[in-house]
């Protein structure tokens, strides 16, 4: 090989070399990953007037332990239809006076994945029963939470839901129609 051809090829690999070692450098983009949406519902239970307290159920899945009802939105379905679906698979009670409470987007309420979830209150007046996944529905007195037992996040949820019902109306939303 010649000289010149030497520059020639010396002045190629220079040339093409950052642009080589840029392509094999760049990292790989990781695929877009949305989080999962979920809903609950605090649900009031009413005998007639008497406010009896709120239903938790029992997880009969992992992660066990108490928790508000709820469950996963499907593809193709309204939060509103998917709360109302959950909570008569869950714990067979019909809801009125649904409202949208909070949304709660924590990356870490849920150890299994990135969940948000969209919180409701509404009212009930029959017991419930449990459903779906649910191993036991019951109902609690507001002072008888088992705040050390509630999975996720939903010891957090239940104290904004008492301070929103003690009267700090900036917690919620408007009722949905």
């Amino acid at each position: 090989m010649t000289s010149t051809c030497k520059k020639y090829l010396l002045c190629f690999v220079l040339a093409f070399a950052p642009i080589m070692a840029t392509a094999a450098e760049q990292p790989v983009k990781a695929p877009h990953k949305p989080p999962i949406l979920t809903t609950t519902a605090i649900i009031e239970v009413y005998d007639h007037d008497h406010f009896k307290g709120i239903v938790l159920i029992e997880r009969g899945k992992a992660p066990f332990g108490k928790a508000i009802p709820g469950g996963k939105v499907e593809y193709g379905e309204t939060v509103e239809n998917a709360i109302r679906r959950e909570m008569m698979e869950e714990v067979n009670l019909h809801l009125n006076d649904l409202r949208q409470f909070h949304v709660y987007s924590d990356p870490a309420r849920d150890f299994r994945h990135h969940s948000v979830e969209v919180a409701h209150t509404a009212k009930a007046f029959k017991m419930p029963t449990a459903g779906d996944d649910a191993a036991k529905a019951f109902v609690v007195k507001l002072d008888e939470i088992p705040w050390s037992e509630l999975t996720f996040d939903h010891a957090q949820v239940l104290k904004d839901y008492v301070e929103w019902r003690n009267g700090n109306e900036y917690i919620s939303m408007p009722i949905i129609k």
